[in-house]
């Protein structure tokens, strides 16, 4: 790649970068994201200015700066952006006005602006998300160790790479419980702070260490454990997507048309209660206490 090329593309990572430092509800003084993002102040003033052309609004309080709002942060009724179909018919009418306008071609302009960039960008939060929840997934399903590049720590205001042990998700996927052998304890990490996440080539070396709060895992709680591989249809995939959005990290594809859970469950009855409701969608292929637990079931069945 040229040398302009990668100074582009270090902007752009710059940018995203100081708008995950302005997410939130405290700000921070100019000289500190400087300091984080590694340039100047004069810098991180156009960046402002590049961020509110955008759609985004910088808002100043007591010498610190923040987003008071960013594109997907609004509702839809808000004055200053529109759904694809106001964009459409305002569009529409503006275009009936003839063709040689300059305030014409300027409103144009803002309304492509003000909708379609700002539901771009807010996808593109959401896509990168996205592949951070995989990698991280993927850590724990490998039991790895991964590294958490750039991420902002809000208690000590700075941003390092932190390398941890992934060990579960909260329920709602905002954070993620992992041990840091670096401080020898479990913490939680915001995931919506992470820059980046990168797999380690490490495995696992403080298992025994790795406590979390104990969350509810197809309805049940429990200590026990019962190791469950599973091979699945694809519908009963997207089913348990969908029903049990915290089993993600044990789902896996093999072959792109091949859809496996394997994890382990405190208790048998809900997983059970959920391969019972789809005949011939769902293989046992690991877990005795399942396959005995699912055998006793069918037995007790007696529907007439």
């Amino acid at each position: 790649m040229a040398a302009s090329g990668k100074v582009e593309q270090q902007k752009i990572l710059r940018v995203f970068k100081l708008i995950n430092l302005l997410r939130g509800n405290i700000g921070k003084p100019v000289h500190r994201l400087a300091e984080l993002l590694e340039t100047d102040v004069r810098t991180i003033y156009r960046y402002f200015k590049l961020l509110e052309s955008l759609g985004f609004k910088v808002e100043k309080e007591f010498s610190k700066y923040k987003l008071a709002e960013y594109p997907g942060s609004m509702d839809t009724m808000n004055f200053s952006t529109f759904s694809a179909e106001e964009s459409q018919w305002l569009r529409e009418i503006i275009e009936s006005k003839g063709k040689k306008n300059l305030l014409r071609d300027s409103v144009l302009q803002k309304l492509q602006l003000r909708s379609e960039l700002r539901e771009s960008t807010e996808e593109l939060f959401r896509a990168n998300l996205g592949r951070i929840i995989d990698e991280i997934g993927k850590g724990i399903q490998e039991e790895r160790q991964i590294w958490l590049r750039d991420y902002y720590s809000l208690h000590s205001d700075s941003v390092s790479d932190r390398l941890v042990e992934p060990v579960a998700f909260s329920k709602n996927y905002e954070f993620i419980h992992a041990f840091e052998p670096e401080s020898g304890s479990m913490k939680v990490f915001k995931i919506e702070r992470i820059g980046e996440v990168l797999l380690s080539n490490e495995a696992w070396k403080n298992k025994k260490k790795h406590e979390i709060p104990e969350e509810s895992f197809f309805g049940y709680t429990g200590k026990k454990r019962f190791h469950v591989r599973l091979r699945m249809s694809k519908k009963a995939y997207q089913l348990m997507l969908e029903e049990y959005p915290n089993a993600r990290p044990s789902l896996k594809t093999e072959n792109r048309n091949q859809f496996i859970f394997e994890g382990n469950v405190p208790q048998l009855p809900g997983l059970g209660r959920f391969i019972l409701g789809l005949p011939g969608e769902i293989k046992v292929e690991e877990g005795d206490e399942m396959k005995e637990y699912l055998s006793a079931q069918i037995l007790r069945a007696n529907y007439f």
